[in-house]
């Protein structure tokens, strides 16, 4: 009897390349479409459309309510609160994979099937993510978050190939999402600016405003602290003789601390509601990522009670920005992370 998988299928090259190397190998394949949000028939339409060129079964799970919940609520309320959300790490973990695994259940399926580039490895007796082939495209960082018994359920097939592999292959099979455009980072943005986004559910009293503060000083008053992030520079409307960046956001008094480059820099995090699965020594070397795009760098990290940690770079790093995502790495093995909390 051959295997039941689910794929997760957007609709996009990545997902129906997948969907075809699994029926390739003689696995029994259904593709599913989650319904996270309202303005997603074009993907529902997508999704089904690519399931009938390859001849598998496909359906559409509405998700909309939880969804709601689960990662838009968090997204608003986070910048609510001065921080940056990570909405695709935290959709991961509380979100799409959870929905995914219900959907593997009731479709009575043995594994989750996704177009993520990214690999799995066994490692210390655990389940973990890994780095894909192609460092461009790598999204072992968006995985950061999953717990073991999540990650040993799901299959990657893209995880040894790289983008234009996977294009030049969805061609020579006539796959008509082949020259698909690409999905943006935050699906649910739907090519719009998050600030548009928050303004559509935040009324004016409840944006934060305050003051911009240099040196101590009130230099200028600023729209409201859902339009800032750390580390920013473009946007302020600011004239001054050097160049400005966000280095705290205060989101009791509505201030916005101001300073040069070079005093926007963490000598370390700390991390809440974290996942490192399996046994750690409580302190050991490590190398990290705060942000999606940038390389690795080399920590030191100390697991501690309640789901935290402390992460001490080996230099300083620009702008680590509370209420993003920290993903430790052991070489190309996704050992855990965790959402900053704190900056020292």
């Amino acid at each position: 009897m051959k295997t039941k998988v689910l794929i997760a299928m957007s609709g996009g090259v990545d997902s129906t390349l997948c969907a075809h190397m699994m029926k390739e190998q003689g696995y029994d394949v259904t593709g599913v479409t989650i319904k996270f949000f309202d303005e997603q028939e074009q993907a529902i339409a997508d999704g089904e459309k690519a399931a009938k060129e390859l001849g598998i079964n496909w359906y559409y799970a509405d998700y909309t309510k939880f969804f709601h919940e689960d990662v838009i609520s968090y997204f608003v309320r986070t910048y609510k609160m001065g921080r940056t959300p990570n909405p695709c790490c935290h959709c991961n973990r509380h979100a799409k994979f959870n929905y995914l695994f219900r959907e593997m259940k009731t479709s009575q399926c043995e594994k989750i099937v996704t177009g993520h580039y990214a690999n799995k490895v066994m490692y210390n007796g655990n389940w973990h993510a890994s780095k894909g082939l192609d460092a461009k495209k790598d999204q072992s960082y968006y995985l950061s978050l999953l717990k073991s018994f999540q990650v040993e359920v799901i299959e990657f097939p893209l995880g040894g190939l790289d983008k234009e592999t996977v294009k030049a292959k969805a061609a020579e099979l006539g796959l008509s999402v082949a020259e698909k455009k690409e999905s943006q980072d935050i699906c649910f943005l739907m090519d719009g600016d998050y600030r548009d986004f928050l303004e559509q559910r935040l009324s004016p009293e409840n944006i934060k405003k305050g003051w911009f503060i240099l040196n101590g000083k009130r230099i200028k008053e600023h729209k409201g602290i859902i339009y800032y992030t750390v580390g920013q520079r473009k946007g302020l409307e600011i004239g001054y003789h050097e160049p400005l960046f966000v280095k705290h956001i205060d989101a009791k008094s509505g201030d916005i601390l101001l300073s040069d480059k070079e005093n926007v820099t963490g000598r370390g995090v700390k991390l809440q509601f974290c996942e490192f699965p399996g046994d750690h020594d409580r302190i050991f070397r490590a190398q990290v990522k705060i942000r999606y795009r940038m390389a690795p760098v080399d920590c030191m990290v100390e697991i501690q009670p309640s789901d935290t940690a402390t992460i001490l770079f080996d230099n300083p790093e620009f702008a680590p920005t509370p209420g993003q995502v920290a993903c430790v790495y052991n070489n190309d093995i996704v050992v855990g992370g965790g959402y900053i909390a704190e900056v020292f």
